[in-house]
């Protein structure tokens, strides 16, 4: 029972963030509605996440829900990646300016 009592305080207060931030990044707050809410009834209910493991060919409930959050986890880092990546390339186009800008400044005789 004291298991059940803080994955649900923990799968709540995933909720509460993911709805705070959903502005910033709907995917991804989309999924994590989803896997919190998915989490809470199987907290709650575990016997229907090994039916459901039984239904696609997992043989427990549990096994199911961590492969489950393993593929929400390698999306949520090809996210994280592709939005650092931009960042990287934003930055490095505006040092490219500055450079640019710089130069022209240093080289104008007035």
């Amino acid at each position: 029972m004291i298991a059940q009592l803080l994955l649900t305080l923990m799968l709540f207060t995933v909720l509460l963030y993911s709805t705070m931030t959903w502005r910033q990044a709907p995917i991804i707050g989309l999924l994590a509605v989803i896997a919190a809410s998915w989490g809470l009834y199987f907290v709650w209910v575990p016997s229907h996440a090994t039916r459901l493991a039984a239904l696609v060919g997992i043989s427990r409930g549990v096994d199911l829900i961590l492969y489950t959050w393993v593929v929400i986890s390698l999306i949520m880092l090809l996210n994280l990646h592709l939005k650092l990546r931009a960042q990287m390339e934003l930055i490095t186009l505006l040092a490219r300016k500055i450079a640019i800008a710089d130069a022209l400044r240093a080289a104008d005789p007035r």
